[in-house]
C-alpha cells in the first residue's frame, strides 16, 4: 500500500487521483456505460435519418452517397457497436473505453458537419437556428461526466469539426462561399455548447467531489483521499462521535465492477481476509484495525489507525541510505511485528520499504509500523489459499523471497526474513539488491545470483557483523537464515552498533528533518509507485 500519513487541516492531498484532474473510478464506470448509451442512439439516430431523407427528400440521396459522407456515416455506426461490443464484454478497462469515447464524439460531429455543409448555401439567406452539432456537445457534455478540462477540450475540437467541413466541401464541391457574417452565425453557436458543455460537466464533477468527501462509511466520515495501492483506495476519516481520525481501506471498485464474477469474489475475499488478519494481530508495530464493514454501494472497507509518518521507501529516496544503527533499530521493530504474525502461523509475503512506516506515537520517534497484509499466507493449508486476482502482485520483485519466486507452495516464516534482509540492504545502501531491467529478471536473480555486499554498494560505512546478518538473511536456502524472527532480534542484538541510536537520536533527527511542518509528512502517494520495480505475479 502506498504511505499512509497524516495531513493536517487545509493541506491539499496530492495524489495520482488528483480531484481537479481526474475521474474517480465509481464516476468512470457511470461515464463509460453512459457512453455507450449515448452512442447507441447516435448510431439509430443516423440510421433512421438516413433512411427517412431518402424518402422525404430523394434529391439528397447524391449528398449521401458522396464518398466523404458515406465513410464519416460509417465510421460513425461501426464506432458505436465497437464501443458498445467493448464494454459489453469487458475487453479494456472503463477508464479506455471513456478515453475511445472522446475519439467516437469527434467522429459524430465530423460527420453532422460534414453532412449540412456539403449542400450548397444561399449567401443572401439570414441564418435561423443553428447547427445539429451544437445539440450533440450539449448532449455529450451532459450525460457523459469527464472532467471539465478534458469536456472542454472535445467540445472546443468537435465545434471545430463545422468550419473544417465547411472548408473542405467549399474546396471540393465547389460550393459558393459564405460572407464571413453568414459563416460566424453558423459556427457562433457550436462554440457556445462547447462552453455550455464545459460548465455542466464543472458542476457535475463538483458534485461528484463533494459526494465522495461526504460519503460516510459506518461511525466515520470521509474527508479526503490519501492513496491508492494494489487492492484498494484509502481515505482520511474521522469518527463522527469521538472525533478521532482514521485511515479507511476500500477495495478498488475496478476490481468488482467491469470484471468476471470469480474475480471479483477473489478479489472481495481477499480484502476480507486482510481485514480478519490485521484485526487478530495485536503487536503495536502492526498497523492497528478499529474497524470494518461494507459501503452504501457494497465495497468491503475497514478502518486502520491514521500514522503520522514516513514509509522506509520515502526515507532513503529523501534522506538517502540510512546508519548501521538506526537501521538496527528499525529492523527490531519489524521483528517484532513479525514475530507475532509467524507465531500465528501467518506470513506478509510482501514485505517492502513502501509497507514499513516510521512514524511519530505519542512521544515517540521512529516507531515502526507494517503495513498491508493483503498477500499474507498461511504456513497450513487453509480454505483461503491460491486467492488470486489478476493484476495483482503476489512479491515484488526487488524484495521476494526465492521460494516465493518460484512459486513453492509451502513457505514459512524465513520467506518474510529474506524480504527484511531486502529492506535493510535498501535502507544501508539506497539501493534494491538486484539491479536486473525487468521485474521477471530481478525475481530470477533473487533465485539464482548471490547478492553484493551492501559495503561495496555505498560508501558510507556498514559494520562487518551488520553485513554478515543482512547477507545471511539473503540466503537463498531458508535453512542458511536465521531459525526465526526473534532469532534476527538475537543477532541484531550482538551487533557493535545495536545500542547506538537512541530516542534522544530519533527525536533530534525528526526535529531536523521531518517537523510538523514538513512536506514529507503529507500524502505523497504517488512517490512509491514511481520508483519501485513493477510487480511480478506469482501464483
Amino acid at each position: 500500500m502506498q504511505d499512509i500519513v497524516r495531513a493536517t487541516p487545509g493541506q491539499m492531498t496530492a495524489g495520482p487521483t488528483d480531484h481537479d484532474t481526474q475521474l474517480s473510478p465509481r464516476l468512470i464506470t457511470q461515464a463509460s456505460r453512459r457512453l455507450c448509451w449515448v452512442s447507441l442512439l447516435a448510431a439509430v439516430t443516423t440510421v433512421l435519418t438516413f433512411a427517412f431523407q431518402r424518402v422525404v427528400q430523394p434529391e439528397v440521396i447524391p449528398v449521401q452517397q458522396d464518398p466523404v459522407n458515406a465513410l464519416a456515416m460509417l465510421a460513425n455506426v461501426l464506432g458505436a457497436a465497437g464501443l458498445i461490443a467493448l464494454q459489453q464484454y469487458r475487453v479494456v478497462p472503463p477508464a479506455t473505453i471513456l478515453q475511445l469515447g472522446m475519439v467516437f464524439e469527434l467522429i459524430v460531429a465530423f460527420y453532422i458537419s460534414t453532412i449540412e455543409t456539403s449542400l450548397p448555401f444561399d449567401p443572401n439567406a439570414v441564418v435561423r437556428g443553428g447547427s445539429n452539432l451544437a445539440i450533440w456537445i450539449v448532449i455529450v457534455g451532459f450525460l457523459v461526466p469527464n472532467t471539465p478540462v478534458i469536456t472542454l477540450t472535445v467540445a472546443l475540437l468537435a465545434a471545430t469539426t463545422w468550419p473544417v467541413a465547411y472548408f473542405i466541401n467549399v474546396s471540393r464541391l465547389d460550393l459558393t462561399p459564405l460572407p464571413l457574417n453568414r459563416l460566424f452565425a453558423w459556427t457562433f453557436v457550436n462554440y457556445l455548447a462547447a462552453l455550455w458543455a464545459f460548465f455542466i460537466a464543472r458542476r457535475m464533477h463538483g458534485m461528484e467531489v463533494a459526494a465522495q468527501k461526504a460519503q460516510d462509511l459506518g461511525s466515520y466520515h470521509l474527508e479526503s483521499l490519501i492513496g491508492r495501492g494494489g487492492m484498494g483506495e484509502v481515505w482520511r476519516a474521522r469518527h463522527k462521535m469521538l472525533a478521532r481520525e482514521a485511515a479507511i481501506k476500500i477495495i478498488r471498485p475496478e476490481l468488482v465492477e467491469g470484471a468476471s464474477a470469480r474475480q471479483a469474489d477473489v478479489a472481495v475475499r481477499r480484502f476480507e481476509r486482510e481485514a480478519r488478519v490485521t484485526a487478530d494481530l495485536q503487536s503495536p508495530h502492526t498497523v492497528y484495525l478499529y474497524d470494518f464493514g461494507t459501503s452504501r454501494e457494497g465495497h468491503f472497507y475497514f478502518v486502520m489507525e491514521l500514522l503520522d509518518g514516513v514509509s522506509l521507501q520515502k526515507l532513503v529516496q529523501t534522506f538517502g541510505p540510512q546508519p548501521g544503527s538506526r537501521v538496527i533499530h528499525l529492523m527490531r521493530q519489524v521483528c517484532l511485528s513479525l514475530e507475532e504474525a509467524h507465531a500465528r502461523g501467518l506470513v506478509h509475503r510482501d514485505l517492502k520499504p513502501s509497507n514499513i512506516m516510521a512514524c511519530k506515537v505519542a512521544l515517540q520517534h521512529d516507531f515502526v509500523k507494517v503495513l498491508d497484509f493483503g498477500l499474507v499466507k498461511p504456513t497450513q493449508a487453509e480454505d483461503f489459499t491460491h486467492l488470486t486476482v489478476e493484476g495483482v502482485s503476489a512479491g515484488t520483485p526487488g524484495y521476494i523471497a526465492p521460494e516465493i519466486a518460484m512459486g513453492e507452495e509451502r513457505i514459512d516464516g524465513r520467506a518474510d526474513l529474506y524480504t527484511l534482509g531486502c529492506v535493510a540492504y535498501y535502507l544501508l545502501t539506497g539501493s534494491l539488491v538486484f539491479t536486473e531491467t525487468s521485474p521477471t529478471a530481478m525475481a530470477v536473480a533473487h533465485v539464482q545470483k548471490a547478492p553484493v555486499p551492501p559495503s561495496e554498494r555505498t560508501e558510507l560505512p556498514i559494520a562487518p557483523d551488520l553485513e554478515a546478518v543482512v547477507l545471511r538473511c539473503l540466503a537463498k536456502a531458508p535453512a542458511d537464515r536465521p531459525a526465526s524472527a526473534r532469532a534476527l532480534i538475537r543477532l541484531l542484538d550482538a551487533c557493535v552498533d545495536a545500542k547506538q541510536w537512541c530516542s534522544e537520536d530519533a527525536e533530534a533527527w525528526w526535529r531536523t528533518h521531518l517537523p510538523p511542518s514538513s512536506t514529507h509528512r503529507r500524502p505523497a502517494v504517488d512517490a512509491d509507485d514511481q520508483a519501485r520495480p513493477s510487480p511480478v505475479l506469482v501464483r
